[in-house]
């Protein structure tokens, strides 16, 4: 399990306003350097098991002056020497990383990079205010893979003039490239950014929550299907004064959204199975059984009224997790089309 210390550098090193982003909003304000090791301390006094990455997030990290990036390097590098922390992490643009600029941040001990590609269809980063293109993007996957470091992407559903369509293609081209995870959330309108101008206007209308956990779902399926994990679904807003939603004007805001996504897709994938099995009873792990029930226990009414019979869900600590089996046989994903798993997952 890889553990994250998230340090923020809010707009810091971007060189453009995107249109839909508020950074100080999102992760508050810029931090006081010297903090970060009241920070990690008391992250890593935690002893939570498993791996550790101190991540540089909130602007575009390798965009910074050579200088300030080497200052936070100084900060931190005491706490990248400790056992069990694999190294550092960072997200940055696609236009951002040139092969001078990750030999520097190999040499500073990044191993993970973030990058936003969001969209890869021009017009949409055109409307968006990226000024970066898809080809930028595709080439800076790929040239971070070269340097050995592990990739991940940003993708936005519901951005400024994307269809369905284009953003089905979006995932599907981003897959191709490879990721070793991706983060997937619909757009939202935050306070005070171009974007709030333009729905206020009445020229930009955001995706419906139903659109939102639709899209989001053929995102999650095409990249678990692929082996690419999914870090996460939704944007982060949460914060100690609750739960994000006042930093919202408009759009598919949801304090739960990847449950919302992975409920949908083990409601439908299971719904087949039975349907084509006969069986009325599935075999899941109990950790995974919030997921299988749905909202307010929605599967399984739904599956009441399609199938015309009670569904009986017994939990399993044996079934590994985001999989299923029924009495009759048979291995199935929680997350795809209900097609057999040729294997016994492990």
């Amino acid at each position: 399990m890889m553990n994250i210390v998230p340090l923020y550098l809010p707009h810091q090193g971007c060189t453009h306003q995107c249109v839909y982003c508020n950074q100080p909003l999102t992760v508050g304000t810029r931090e006081d350097e010297s903090d970060w090791e009241h920070r990690l301390e008391a992250a890593f006094s935690r002893s939570r098991p498993g791996e550790w990455e101190i991540a540089l997030y909130g602007g575009s990290f390798s965009a910074l002056d050579q200088s300030t990036m080497e200052r936070c390097f100084a900060r931190i590098h005491p706490y990248t020497r400790r056992t069990g922390v694999r190294g550092v992490r960072i997200s940055t643009r696609p236009d951002c990383v040139s092969d001078s600029t990750l030999d520097f941040l190999s040499e500073n001990g990044v191993r993970t990079i973030e990058l936003g590609v969001e969209s890869l269809d021009d017009t949409v980063l055109r409307h968006s205010g990226r000024c970066h293109t898809a080809r930028d993007a595709a080439e800076a996957c790929a040239r971070i893979q070269r340097h050995g470091f592990t990739l991940g992407i940003h993708l936005m559903c519901g951005l400024p003039g994307q269809t369905e369509s284009s953003w089905r293609e979006t995932v599907d081209q981003a897959a191709g490239l490879r990721p070793d995870l991706v983060r997937i959330a619909p757009t939202l309108v935050l306070r005070d950014t171009p974007l709030e101008q333009l729905f206020r206007r009445g020229a930009y209308t955001p995706l419906s929550l139903e659109e939102a956990i639709e899209q989001c779902g053929y995102g999650y399926q095409v990249f678990h299907r692929q082996g690419i994990a999914i870090a996460r679904v939704g944007l982060a807003l949460s914060d100690s004064r609750g739960d994000g939603a006042d930093k919202v004007v408009a759009g598919p805001w949801h304090p739960a959204l990847r449950h919302e996504v992975e409920s949908r897709l083990a409601g439908r994938a299971i719904e087949t199975v039975l349907g084509q099995t006969g069986a009325r009873t599935l075999i899941v792990n109990p950790r995974d059984l919030s997921i299988v029930q749905g909202p307010r226990r929605a599967n399984l009414t739904a599956w009441r009224g399609r199938l015309n019979a009670e569904v009986q869900i017994h939990p399993d600590e044996r079934i590994v997790r985001h999989t299923f089996t029924v009495p009759a046989g048979g291995w199935y994903s929680l997350f795809l089309d209900g097609s057999p798993i040729q294997e016994r997952p492990s």
